[in-house]
């Protein structure tokens, strides 16, 4: 099986090729159990898109407005040395090294599912058998979700940290059909090299040609270099029985219940060790990135009662404070660049990780009217009020400290409150950011305040009447009140 002509995408009416989804007019839906594959096979996809059809901005645009036609796809398919895409060799690298490699079950590529050894190893679910046997075509996408958006921690030792960093959030954009969405997260080469500004990177795949070095220095890399990289030699024993994937829900003639692994002992710039290196950023097209004095890094979820929306101005356009710079993915610098109009949606998605633990995950589908990109102004007056309201229901809960009971005990009301806002807040803004190109940003701003804060009000006063019997809560309350009310306060 080759990943660029052969039928590997499993889909709701059976399994089908790169070139079918892209050159059919069939409307075809993604059938993956789990919604972290799902959101690593729309990453992969668009990747291989990127490395056959390989085409300028204005090309792209034309895709996006025309489609892809097989003879294009075929011609394409010419320049692209094709074993390198092949089932046994395809993101998979050896060593000659005498070390010892580590065995482990396939589920341990689930990273949802608590499988681990360590005291701190949690997960969203325990229950291994529910992913303990997949088929060989599902190997991919599993092994490029582990390079790409798996912690290192989650494998304590042995693991490793990828291009991207562990844990980084992912921004997409979402089409109107599955084929849509490949091509409009397919990278532009001209646009993406001339935004690097370098001239003659290393475009060579890493299991072709294999990065060498203790720090791995992010302008040697090329963008089909970047979109593949390896931090791990890996491989699948592929097992001469047939199986009902756990994955794709597919009937398979051969099997995989385990994979072989041993980490690269070099460093990328996602590391501590690479930003000491001076390795640099490697400038992922997926990943929404931020600044800081101590180098750049990947956009990722804060923790558990983290929602997207908090950062969501930072996934569509630049800003800038005193201590940080946060950067949009390029995937959606380079949609604003192709301009060809329409709604669009933007799907944010990544693990919520601690340590090797995953604690939540992010799966979010932004809806934008079709002039979103003109009125960026107003979609930061949307997030603002939001954070507005957010700082001041944060104030007034901490009145709650003054009174003398356990800090604990204080903190658990406190973070439950904040988690309930924040939320209930997701919904609110995403309708809001619906109206960013019907209403001005004044009157948005007066909406989300409202809207916002009336949901923070509730929150509050469920709050006080619980505790309407305990007197010293109950008055701090009431000197918190004063606080959140006084969000109306905040110019609009």
């Amino acid at each position: 099986m080759n990943l660029l002509t052969d039928d590997f995408i499993s889909t709701t009416t059976g399994k089908i090729s790169l070139k079918t989804l892209l050159t059919s007019s069939e409307d075809h839906q993604l059938q993956y159990a789990f919604d972290e594959t799902q959101l690593a096979m729309l990453q992969m996809l668009a990747s291989l898109s990127t490395v056959v059809l390989k085409p300028k901005l204005e090309e792209l645009k034309n895709y996006l407005k025309q489609g892809v036609t097989e003879a294009q796809y075929n011609r394409a398919l010419e320049t692209v040395d094709l074993q390198w895409f092949d089932e046994m060799c395809f993101m998979r690298s050896t060593t000659d090294e005498d070390n010892k490699v580590f065995l482990a079950p396939v589920t341990k590529l689930f990273s949802g599912i608590e499988c681990g050894t360590a005291p701190n190893a949690l997960g969203l679910f325990s229950e291994t058998t529910q992913a303990d046997v997949i088929c060989p075509d599902c190997t991919h996408v599993l092994n490029y979700n582990l390079h790409m958006n798996i912690k290192g921690e989650c494998f304590g030792p042995t693991g490793a940290t990828g291009i991207r960093g562990g844990g980084a959030i992912s921004t997409l954009i979402a089409g109107q059909d599955l084929k849509t969405t490949i091509l409009a997260n397919t990278i532009a080469v001209d646009y993406f090299n001339n935004e690097r500004e370098i001239k003659s990177p290393n475009n060579a795949l890493m299991w072709q040609d294999p990065i060498q070095g203790d720090i791995y220095y992010a302008h040697q890399i090329g963008l089909e270099r970047g979109l593949f990289a390896l931090a791990y030699h890996i491989d699948f024993p592929v097992l001469d029985e047939p199986c009902v994937c756990d994955v794709c829900g597919h009937e398979a003639s051969q099997s995989v219940k385990e994979f072989i692994r041993l980490k690269y002992m070099g460093s990328y710039g996602s590391t501590k060790k690479g930003r000491e290196g001076n390795a640099k950023w490697w400038p992922h097209p997926y990943t929404p990135s931020i600044t800081k004095e101590e180098g750049e890094f990947p956009v990722c979820a804060q923790d558990q009662n983290w929602q997207s929306w908090q950062n969501f101005s930072a996934y569509v356009l630049s800003q800038e404070t005193e201590k940080s710079l946060s950067t949009p993915a390029f995937v959606v610098r380079q949609y604003r660049k192709l301009a060809v109009g329409g709604k669009v949606n933007l799907l944010i998605g990544g693990n919520i990780a601690d340590q090797g633990s995953i604690t939540g995950r992010v799966y979010d589908l932004y809806s934008m009217p079709e002039h979103w990109d003109n009125h960026l102004e107003r979609v930061t007056k949307v997030i603002d009020a939001g954070l507005s309201v957010k700082d001041s229901l944060s104030q007034a809960l901490n009145k709650m400290f003054g009174t003398g009971y356990d800090k604990n005990f204080i903190a658990g009301l406190k973070n439950t409150a904040m988690h309930q806002y924040i939320s209930n807040a997701q919904n609110i803004v995403q309708q809001l950011l619906l109206d960013v190109d019907r209403k001005e940003a004044r009157e948005l701003r007066r909406e989300a305040l409202e809207q916002l804060k009336t949901e923070a009000k509730a929150i509050y006063t469920e709050l006080m009447r619980k505790y309407q019997s305990d007197l010293p809560l109950f008055k701090a309350l009431v000197k918190g009140e004063k606080i959140l009310l006084s969000v109306n306060k905040v110019k609009t």
